[in-house]
This record gives structure tokens, sequence and C-alpha cells, in this order.
């Protein structure tokens, strides 16, 4: 409207009246534009947005609400807090406010502020579904079993065909020591859901805390029954079977899951192993070349340099040196086994009687891993097995000098002097270990078998090998050389006219050296000798021939096939005779 004067008035805009903006309108205006921003993504600029519209109208429960919201979209739950609690003050009766500000309390850790919120509602038989599992679950952490057994309870009143319900009823008589009645909660919600493999791995978990192996593989034919080829089975199967030593079956089960999920390289990998330990050469590395950089993801840097790694293992245990090789040699630097594969490397070389190579490579390794003591050892006995007994003392003092109170040290050093036929300076360092660790199982083993080896002693290397063998009970090679100290000291009985006594001894070694054989992963040649010594010594000649020949195709060092050859061809001529004079 014009004025009279015919000039605007204060109130007009070209000459049109403007009304003033309503508090309400401006808040609902600030509201809708925070809205906007925050289907934008903008939570700091929708936020601040909110915080207009709520200054305006600070009663409004829904602006609080709104707040709480684009708070926890931009990862501030601390501040959400602060709106929610303001929202439920304003609308106290808001159930649902209730309950998902008792949902937030517990993400923060607020739990007796969560139990708080949501206890009445509980009572009140109100309490909406995620409210009852936060309940049940903050109960559970703060050990109130029995009222997280009532949650639990009252889920499966409400909702009987959920088995929800029936895993927290389970999961709280867990907690509970109540084991029995874990498992019949669980065998409950079976009966209403068969297939929920859950439940099955609920029922797995507790045979496991019981730990029947028996009762979990069962659960597990069960689970896989209603899922074949769960990987979570089949694994966990295939880990059973191998702490149970049976490799038999845990290849098969390995086997299942690879054929039905062969994109796990895990499984694939884990199953080369499993063939490469049972000798299944080939068939190990298809499963390790099968491991493709694919199968790997973001791991594929290390999967490449461990395929690379045990193939050229797998080739080198195959007799196949140069395939050996040339696998181990693109394990790349970046590796975590890129020294292990450089030490494999080390020892083809050291067969080959190739000493530079060999020094090269353990050089290359060390730099890799310069905290590896084992590797430094390791490059002092190849100094001394090429000749050079003063490089390995210099570089064994070094490593002794850095690590005074290393007791495995003296007896690496010890090991060295005597592969160089210095036995004083050799039990010196024996000696060392043991002021340093009287415990030390390898140095009294070390002591203990020489003097059983020359046939002195005897006593004295009996307690020795004996305390060994208490410190280690599982260890075929020292167990072998108790075997060892009775065959020896049966043969100095048969010299000295002992016949009884000596038969008591050689039967006692051949008893602790089937023992140690039984003790090992792999067969090893020098025990394997020695039980057809022990059997050659009792007269057993067949088994001692065909001991003889396995122990021949152990690949033993040149020596010991040696002393293996010689007695096949004694024994075969012995048992000849023996054929030709019974045929006459």
């Amino acid at each position: 409207m014009l004025g009279g004067s015919g000039e605007p008035s204060a109130n007009d805009d070209a000459g049109y009246h403007i009304s003033p903006v309503s508090p309400g309108a401006e808040a609902d205006a600030a509201f809708m534009r925070g809205r906007a921003l925050e289907l934008d993504r903008r939570y700091l600029e929708a936020a601040e947005a909110y915080e207009h519209a709520a200054r305006i109208d600070p009663q409004s429960p829904e602006l609080q609400r709104a707040l709480a919201e684009v708070w926890m979209s931009a990862g501030e739950p601390a501040r959400a807090l602060e709106y929610a609690e303001r929202a439920l003050a304003l609308q106290p009766d808001d159930e649902a406010l209730r309950s998902g500000l008792a949902t937030l309390h517990a993400r923060m850790r607020n739990y007796d502020r969560a139990i708080e919120l949501l206890e009445p509602l509980f009572e009140k038989g109100t309490l909406n579904d995620e409210g009852m599992f936060t309940l049940f679950t903050l109960y559970l952490n703060l050990d109130k079993n029995e009222k997280a057994m009532r949650v639990a309870q009252r889920m499966i009143q409400r909702e009987p065909g959920d088995v929800r319900g029936y895993l927290a009823l389970g999961a709280a008589y867990e907690r509970s020591d109540k084991l029995a009645d874990a498992e019949r909660a669980y065998r409950r919600g079976l009966s209403v859901e068969p297939d929920q493999v859950a439940l099955f791995d609920a029922l797995a978990r507790l045979a496991r805390q019981r730990k029947d192996t028996k009762a979990e593989l069962a659960v597990l034919h069960e689970k896989l029954a209603v899922a074949p080829g769960d990987p979570a089975a089949l694994m966990r199967m295939a880990q059973i079977y191998e702490d149970a030593k049976d490799r038999k079956k845990a290849i098969a089960a390995l086997e299942e899951l690879v054929e039905e999920h062969p994109e796990l390289a895990g499984a694939q990998f884990r199953l080369g192993l499993f063939y490469y330990e049972a000798g299944r050469y080939d068939e190990a590395i298809a499963r390790f070349e099968s491991v493709s950089g694919a199968d790997a993801g973001d791991d594929e840097g290390r999967y490449q340099g461990e395929v690379k790694y045990f193939v050229g293992l797998v080739h080198d245990e195959a007799g196949r040196s140069d395939e050996a090789l040339a696998q181990l040699d693109q394990v790349p630097p970046g590796s975590p086994r890129f020294a292990d594969a450089r030490g494999v490397m080390a020892r083809i070389y050291e067969r080959r009687k190739d000493w530079d190579r060999a020094v090269t490579e353990l050089k290359r390794a060390i730099a890799a891993a310069p905290e590896k003591t084992s590797l430094q050892v390791y490059l002092a006995g190849v100094y001394q097995r090429r000749g050079d007994l003063p490089g390995a003392v210099t570089l064994m003092q070094e490593l002794i000098a850095a690590n005074p109170t290393d007791a495995d040290l003296h007896y690496d050093l010890g090991v060295i002097y005597g592969d160089a036929d210095d036995r004083d300076r050799s039990f010196e360092q024996m000696n060392l270990a043991l002021e340093l660790d009287p415990n030390h199982a390898s140095a009294l083993n070390y002591m203990g078998y020489s003097w059983a080896e020359k046939g002195e002693r005897l006593d004295e290397a009996e307690r020795m090998i004996r305390r060994a063998i208490a410190l280690k009970p599982d260890d075929g090679y020292i167990t072998d050389s108790l075997g060892w100290l009775f065959y020896q000291r049966g043969l100095r009985q048969q010299a000295a006219g002992q016949r009884d006594l000596a038969k008591t001894s050689f039967n006692a070694a051949r008893s602790q050296l089937e023992h140690a054989l039984s003790l090992l992963e792999k067969a090893d040649p020098v025990i394997t000798m020695h039980l057809g010594d022990a059997y050659r010594s009792l007269g057993r000649s067949e088994d001692a021939l065909a001991t003889y020949k396995r122990a021949l195709s152990l690949a033993p060092e040149d020596d010991d096939a040696a002393k293996i050859r010689e007695q096949i061809e004694s024994l075969q001529q012995q048992l000849g005779r023996g054929a030709r004079k019974s045929a006459h």
C-alpha cells in the first residue's frame, strides 16, 4: 500500500507491506534446511541449522531428537547423548526414545544408566525387541546372569519362533557355568529352526569348553548336514584332526572345504602344507600354486612369497634342488619368508660344497633379518665345516659378547667345537651353558650322548640323558640318546661275557629306539640305523635288514650311508649263507 505522501514507508518493500515472520515459521524453516543438509550428508551444517531451530523453539523434543541423530551420523556420540537426554526430558513417555537413548548409553559403556532407562519398560512389558536384546546384553556383560535369563525367557515367550531367545538363554546359562542347561536351550532352538547354524556353533562351543572333541565333531557333522561345505565347520574339523595328529582326516576335511570353496586361499595353502608334511609333493605344489594373487587379496605379496618359499621347500625335499633354488630365488625381499628362503638356499649350496654361495646367501639372509641369531649361528657352522674354525669361533664369540646370558649360544659354540673334534673345548662350552641354565636339555643330552657314543662314563651319561628326557619327554632325538646308551652298554656287557645282561640292555635299546622314532614327525636316518643295530644285536636279522634299508632310503649323510651299506651287505651275505645251509 502506498503511503499518503506517495513515499514508501519503513514497512514497505517496493511499495508492498511485509508482515513480521513468526518464531514458529522461522524454526520450521531452519529445521527443513537442516533436514536437506542432513540428506546431503553435510552433517555439521545440518547440526548448525537444527541448533538454530532449537534456540528458537527449545521445548521441541523433535528438534532435540534430530540433533541427537545428526551428531551420531557425524561420529560424535557424546554430543548425541546430550541431545537425546534433553529429548527424553521433554517427552518422558516416549518409549521408543527411551529405548534408543538406552542403546546409545550402552554403546558409550554407561551401563547403569542404560539399565535404568530400560528396566521400567521391561517390567511394564512394553520394551521393544531391540531394547530387550540391549537389556539382555547389559545384564550379561555385568554378570547379572539371573536377570539375563529372565529377559531371555521373556524373549522366548514373546516370540517362541525366534531362535534369538534360545541363543540368549543358552548364553546366560553358559555364563553361569550351567552347560547342560545351555545345551538344552540350544537344542530347543534347533527344534524351532533346525537349520540355524548359529545354534550349531553354540553347541560346538559348549563341547570345546568341556574338551569333548568327540561331541564337538558330532555337532560339526550335524551342522554340515544342514549347511554343506560350511567353511568354519570344515576348518575346525581339520584343526581337531591336526591336533590329534590324524593327518589323513585333516586332509580329507580340507579337501572337502577347498572343493566347495576354491577361493579360500588360506585353506588351499594349509592343505598344501599338509600334503608337504605327508610327502605328497606334487599335490602340495599344485595347492600352493593355486593360491593366486586374486585369492590372496590385499595380502598378495605375503602369499606369493609364502608360495614360492614352500614350493621351493617341496622341491628340495623331493630331491629337486635346481627347481628348489629357482623358486626360492623368487621370494621377494619384502616377504617375511625372504630370510628363510635364503637360509634354505644356503643349505642346498652347502650340500653341494659350494661354500662361497652358501656364505653369500646366509649373509643376505642375515642382512634381511639381523635379529635372527640362528642365521648367524648357522653361518658360523658353515665356516667351521668349510675349514675356517677360527672364523666360526670369532663369529660365535661376537654373538656371545652381545648376548652374555644366552646359554644357547654357548651350546652352539660347543657343537661347533665338537664337529671340529675338539672335545675339551666342546665340553667347556656345554658346561658354561649349564651354568647359565642348569636345565638346558640339549647340553645335557649332548654331553651324555657324546660319552655314550664312545662307550665311556655310561652311568654318568645315563643320569644326564634321563634329566634331559624329564625336561623334554617328547623329544625323539633325546630318547634316541638313551636307546643308544643302552646299546653301547650291551656291547660292553657282551664283550665281558655277560650275555644275559647284554640281552637285557639290547632289549631296552630296541624299546627306546622304537619309541624315539614314534615321537618324530619324519623318520631320521641315524635313529633308524641305530634301531637296525639293536635288532641285529638281538639276532633279528630280517628286521635289521629291513630297517637298514629304510634308513638308507632316508638320504643319510655320506659317512652314515657308508656304514648302513656295509651292514646291509654283511646281513645279506649272512642271510644268504643261512638259506644255502637250510637248502642242504
